[in-house]
C-alpha cells in the first residue's frame, strides 16, 4: 500500500511538472515589424499650408529615407500622420511635458490603428519658429505592439500680412 501511495504522489508531481509545458505552448508566429521597415514603407504627407498667423508642428523621420510624416496645427485637437504608407487622421487625447510655443512636448493621439505618443526636446530658436532637435513617435497598435520612430522637426508660424 505504501508503495502505491508513493507512485501516486510521484505521478502527481510529474503531471504538475509537465502541465506548465503544455500551457506555455508558443503563440502562432506574428509578423513583427521593425521601425526601419515601417519607415521604409512610409509615404510622405503632402505640403501643409498655414493661414496667416497660424502655427504648425512639422515632423520628419530621422533615419533614411527622411520623410515628412506628422503635422499638427496649433489650437486644434486634430493631427495627421503618414506611417506605414497610409495617411491617418489623429485625435488629441492627452498633453503633458513643457510648453513649446503653442504645443506641449508630450502628447498622445488616438488613431484608427491604436495610439500615437509624441515626445520631443526643443532645439534652437529660428525666425518664426523653433527646431525640434530630438523626438520620437511611439505607435501602439490595438493588440499592444509598440514601434518607436525617431523624429526631428520644427514648430513654425505663418506671419500675418503687413
Amino acid at each position: 500500500m505504501r508503495h502505491s501511495h508513493s507512485i501516486c504522489i510521484a505521478t502527481v508531481f510529474v503531471a504538475m511538472a509537465l502541465l506548465p509545458a503544455c500551457a506555455s505552448k508558443p503563440a502562432p508566429a506574428q509578423a513583427v515589424t521593425s521601425a526601419a521597415n515601417v519607415i521604409a514603407r512610409s509615404g510622405e504627407l503632402p505640403s501643409q499650408t498655414l493661414a496667416p498667423g497660424a502655427c504648425g508642428l512639422f515632423l520628419w523621420t530621422q533615419a533614411e529615407p527622411v520623410r515628412f510624416v506628422f503635422f499638427a496645427e496649433a489650437g486644434s485637437d486634430k493631427a495627421v500622420m503618414n506611417i506605414g504608407g497610409t495617411e491617418s487622421p489623429l485625435e488629441l487625447t492627452s498633453v503633458g511635458g513643457s510648453l513649446f510655443g503653442q504645443f506641449m512636448t508630450q502628447t498622445t493621439y488616438r488613431s484608427p490603428d491604436g495610439n500615437v505618443g509624441l515626445s520631443f526636446k526643443p532645439g534652437e530658436l529660428l525666425d518664426g519658429g523653433q527646431r525640434i532637435e530630438a523626438g520620437r513617435l511611439s505607435l501602439v497598435s490595438k493588440d499592444g505592439w509598440e514601434t518607436m520612430i525617431p523624429v526631428l522637426g520644427l514648430s513654425a508660424c505663418q506671419p500675418e500680412p503687413r
